[in-house]
């Protein structure tokens, strides 16, 4: 079944040119066709829905200003990963009776990225509960 939108007075009679990604393209043709509208009449009712203040604009991923955090912490989890693995290795190997050489200075440097990663993870709950997050 097929919506029409509702008649205003203005015509739709002024164009402009927009630039889409082929991916882009393919996520709107989609989902206009899904609600039974045409391409051009899908982006024209979104764009006046977001200028009208009635839908959200959250933009590209890319312009997203919390990505580079959202990054960085994913690396900051995948270094602890690795740093648990290690601390794992070392432990299986203290229980089978065998001291790896180094193994307390791998023990203190792993305590000291605990604590670094704690310290760092209160920081940006601080900045975020001060941002109203």
């Amino acid at each position: 079944m097929r919506m029409n939108r509702k008649r205003t007075i203005e015509k739709r009679d002024q164009e402009k040119k927009i630039r889409f990604t082929p991916t882009a393209v393919r996520l709107i043709d989609a989902e206009a066709r899904r609600r039974h509208q045409k391409f051009a009449g899908f982006v024209g009712d979104a764009a006046l829905a977001v200028a009208l203040g009635k839908a959200g604009m959250v933009g590209s991923p890319e312009d997203d200003p919390v990505r580079p955090l959202v990054e960085a912490i994913e690396a900051h989890t995948k270094a602890l990963n690795r740093i648990g693995t290690n601390l794992n290795q070392v432990t299986a190997a203290i229980h089978s009776g065998a001291i790896p050489e180094r193994a307390e200075a791998v023990l203190d440097r792993i305590e000291l990225a605990a604590q670094t990663s704690y310290a760092l993870m209160d920081q940006l709950l601080a900045e975020a509960a001060g941002h109203g997050a």
